[in-house]
């Protein structure tokens, strides 16, 4: 059992002959019941502030585990982010690389196109251009010849140039020009 600042207040000592000075004994014992109860008030005071202490711990424990709590539900909501992010980048690269290969193929179909095109006007020019040099050559010669007034006789015996003829030469020199810019191409 403990002892309380009352009990050594009223503790009361058999007298005895030779005993001690009752005063100085008294003085005594009221300093030390002074000093017993500042440890006993202050030992009050320390285990209220310790049941504070371990209240507030207990609610840092709390926030540390929101917190804890809190950064793994950021850190999982970032990586699954990351992730979708990182699959609407590969779908768009794919979805760009098609719609670029569907472009090149458009563009090297119309480059075609205007290839056969270009072909086909110069085929034209050359047998329009072989045709009108004939008809130049032929009344040239009707010019020149004096004949056909004297004979009365209008026909002029021509070696007409054939369509095939035309064509031939027109295909001939239609290569030798695709040779020569398929050359300058890959210089």
């Amino acid at each position: 059992m403990r002892i309380t600042p009352m009990d050594i207040e009223q503790q009361e000592f058999s007298r005895s002959f030779r005993g001690y000075n009752e005063e100085e004994v008294d003085d005594f014992l009221d300093k030390i019941v002074k000093d017993y109860e500042e440890l006993i008030n202050e030992n009050v005071r320390l285990d209220e502030e310790i049941e504070k202490m371990k209240e507030r711990l207990k609610e840092f424990s709390e926030i540390e585990e929101s917190l804890r709590s809190a950064l793994l539900n950021a850190q999982k909501s970032a990586e699954e982010t990351k992730g979708r992010v990182e699959n609407e980048a590969k779908v768009m690269v794919r979805k760009a690389e098609i719609e670029a290969e569907v472009i090149k193929q458009k563009a090297s179909q119309k480059e075609d196109e205007v290839k056969n095109e270009i072909n086909n006007l110069r085929r034209y020019k050359f047998m329009f251009k072989e045709k009108f040099k004939s008809m130049l050559n032929l009344y040239l010669k009707m010019l020149e010849s004096e004949e056909f007034e004297e004979q009365g006789d209008y026909k002029i015996t021509e070696k007409v140039i054939s369509e095939d003829k035309i064509k031939e030469v027109a295909l001939n020199r239609n290569i030798k020009t695709e040779k020569t810019e398929n050359e300058q191409r890959y210089k």
